[in-house]
């Protein structure tokens, strides 16, 4: 379950991370509990201090569009039991009139203390490139369901690596947070590049 450090992480974004439409997220399965950040909150109509405090997946998975639901279902309750990487992509309506295109990213794993199963990982907001036509391939996401890049593990690992050094204290951690965000920035700016750069 995500301690109370990892939850002032996630309610802690920086502002960079925001303007670059990624959002970070960790779920613990046993508790049904998601966390996440404002970017994450703002693409599920959900309010950013609720999510930061952990809601149910109910919260986020109600408002993706009814056309999605079922894959959206079908892939997380594969990745919840068994654990592993997940990638999928999915509509959501946060707000009356909104539709976001959501690419999410993550992976469930098991923790060896009390065995319940941990998902962490990002959402990019795509719907630009959706809108301007450059992120029509849907293969384009990944080919096969289980495949990893090299790009994914980074990501994982600088997920993981941002909850390790915020239990860094003082000027330290502050430092090692900064670098560990530019890092999240730069991979999330890397994988949201893939679509951007995607031909009509």
């Amino acid at each position: 379950m995500p301690n109370q450090v990892t939850r002032s992480v996630l309610a802690f974004v920086p502002d960079a991370l925001t303007a670059s439409q990624v959002g970070t997220w960790e779920t613990d399965a046993s508790t049904d509990r998601t966390f996440g950040d404002a970017t994450t909150a703002a693409l599920f109509g959900v309010d950013p201090v609720q999510a930061a405090g952990g809601l149910p997946l109910a919260a986020y998975a109600r408002v993706i569009h009814p056309d999605d639901r079922t894959a959206f279902s079908s892939k997380l309750e594969r990745v919840r039991d068994h654990g592993g990487l997940f990638v999928i992509e999915y509509r959501t309506l946060p707000a009356p009139g909104d539709l976001r295109w959501v690419l999410a990213r993550g992976r469930y794993e098991r923790d060896e203390r009390t065995g319940s199963m941990t998902g962490r990982g990002i959402v990019i907001d795509i719907t630009e490139s959706k809108l301007d036509g450059r992120a029509e391939d849907r293969a384009f996401f990944f080919t096969e369901e289980d495949a990893e890049t090299p790009l994914d593990r980074a990501a994982a690992c600088a997920i993981q690596a941002r909850q390790a050094i915020d239990e860094v204290a003082g000027s330290e951690g502050l430092g090692l947070r900064r670098s560990v965000d530019a890092l999240l920035l730069a991979l999330g700016r890397a994988l949201a590049g893939r679509i951007s750069t995607l031909g009509p």
